[in-house]
């Protein structure tokens, strides 16, 4: 139960085409390009501009411009800016039904299904150091760009592309220079996590103590505090406060309650806390951030973009 809340709850696309598409997404400030989630469907990540740390599981890929990610079903990952230098990216999340067929073949027997199961673990980290990463980022490239012309074929290129992406992948998962780069965390680890987020994520507006998250894992407070870090990036309490600030954001932005109100409801006690911590993780503050949204008020669209969650 508690994995599901840290589920994301975004709907991909739709039944006829289980496809999300999300060109040149901008992180200007900040330290998080990406909230720790975890969905059902797979995931390309592909940076543009600047540069960036993907945790994906247990393994933290640092990512240039012109490099992908690649992120199984099921897997909990989150995004960082890797230094102050803005980032641009753009991600392609798609449900594995998109590469089935109403008859079992053997293209699911052999490639679909096997990755599907993880029973084969891909490459997550895509460059153009060899042939096969540089077919892959120029097939991804094709995909954001047809789908943003709006292409007439574009539904049925992104599924060609798709295929001969995974072709290219599935073979490389079997050449000896690759050997031993899968993912190889934990999952009982990566389960202990899942269930602290999502702890976290349903009792944000009340007092959480290490104890209380260190329990949910089942381990001692110094040892939990050392796995934390280690998985997110951030220590428990700077998570809970990062977490607290995103909550605050989606009322500033949708509603015109007192900023007061805003902090008590996700958990600050004292509002000059709420408002230090809020300008060190949106260097700016509350009120600021609120007229930035306002109708009233013109501001770069890229300085509009909240942390999302693909």
């Amino acid at each position: 139960m508690e994995r599901e809340r840290l589920r994301e709850d975004r709907i991909h696309g739709n039944p006829m085409y289980p496809v999300s598409v999300y060109p040149d997404i901008q992180q200007l400030n900040g330290d998080s390009i990406l909230d720790c989630h975890w969905h059902d469907e797979m995931e390309f990540t592909m940076v543009t501009q600047g540069s960036a740390v993907f945790q994906i599981d247990m393994n933290r890929v640092e990512v240039k411009a012109g490099e992908a990610v690649f992120i199984h079903r099921g897997e909990i990952h989150a995004g960082y800016l890797r230094s102050e230098e803005p980032c641009i990216f753009s991600s392609i999340v798609f449900h594995s039904d998109l590469l089935g067929s109403h008859t079992f073949d053997t293209v699911q027997e052999k490639f679909i299904g096997p990755i599907v199961r993880k029973n084969v673990i891909l490459p997550s980290h895509i460059t153009a150091d060899e042939a096969w990463g540089r077919e892959v980022l120029e097939y991804l490239q094709r995909i954001f760009a047809n789908h943003a012309a709006m292409t007439d074929t574009c539904e049925m290129s992104t599924k060609a592309y798709l295929y001969l992406i995974f072709a290219s992948m599935f073979e490389e998962r079997t050449m000896p220079s690759l050997k031993g780069t899968a993912n190889s965390g934990s999952p009982d680890k990566m389960e202990r996590l899942k269930t602290v987020l999502g702890y976290i994520h349903r009792r944000y507006p009340e007092p959480l103590k290490l104890k209380d998250l260190a329990d949910q894992a089942n381990m001692s407070e110094g040892h939990f505090c050392r796995f934390f870090k280690q998985l997110v990036q951030k220590s428990p309490v700077d998570y809970i406060n990062y977490y607290r600030v995103q909550q605050a954001c989606i009322q500033l932005e949708n509603t015109d309650r007192k900023i007061v109100d805003i902090a008590m409801d996700v958990g600050f006690e004292h509002l000059s806390y709420f408002i230090t911590t809020f300008k060190k993780h949106r260097h700016t503050t509350p009120s600021h951030y609120r007229k930035m949204f306002s109708k009233n008020v013109s501001v770069e669209p890229a300085t509009l973009t909240p942390t999302p969650s693909l």
